[in-house]
């Protein structure tokens, strides 16, 4: 379960790249970017809940 955790934060992070490259820089209102700024959110989220859950399972191993 750990790998598919570690897959899923590659994951994340090729969607934030993505995001960053979709991004309007000319324009950085939200209205303007709304959806690349949630899909960052999002993503970072996710990120930060993957790297809590593999904290977790360790512990739990130890």
């Amino acid at each position: 379960m750990k790998k598919f955790r570690l897959w899923l934060i590659v994951f994340a992070v090729v969607i934030i790249i993505g995001q960053l490259i979709l991004t309007d820089y000319h324009d950085l209102s939200w209205s303007n970017n709304a959806g690349s700024y949630l899909g960052i959110i999002s993503m970072i989220c996710l990120i930060m809940s993957m790297i809590l859950s593999n904290r977790h399972e360790s512990k739990q191993e130890n």
